[in-house]
């Protein structure tokens, strides 16, 4: 009998030593796949730009669209002589997402856009408008 009772008492001690663990830290959320999007950044005439930085910064609102928390901005890369660039995002992230394009020499307006879905094409272009005449 003794050792029924014990065995039951150290499987009540287990379960609620989880259920303490599972209270305090929980499960990760559902974040969904990492999607991979390439971006080429080009001028108005189609020509490459290099030395444009990509980041990344994830936003929460509240079902009236007001901001209530925020990650900082992440660099995902920075475009090559071919104005590639590279991102990394969760789909289910994706309408959360705010992409930001700044070139280094500050020649181009600063480019902050988000995507209703993810793009379904295999490169997305991105055009930066011109602010500084060479």
């Amino acid at each position: 009998m003794k050792k029924i009772v014990r065995r039951f008492l150290q499987g009540c001690s287990l379960t609620a030593a989880m259920f303490v663990f599972q209270a305090c830290y929980g499960t990760e959320p559902d974040m969904g796949e990492l999607v991979h999007i390439t971006f080429q950044v080009v001028d108005k005439d189609n020509n490459a730009i290099d030395g444009v930085c990509l980041k990344t910064m994830w936003e929460t609102r509240n079902s009236n669209g007001d901001l209530t928390s925020h990650s900082g901005w992440a660099l995902q890369g920075i475009t090559e002589d071919n104005g590639v660039v590279h991102a990394h995002v969760y789909d289910k992230e994706c309408p959360f997402t705010i992409f930001q394009f700044a070139d280094e020499q500050s020649h181009f307006e600063i480019l902050d856009t988000t995507f209703v879905s993810l793009p379904t094409t295999d490169t997305v272009k991105i055009t930066l408008k011109k602010i500084v005449n060479e």
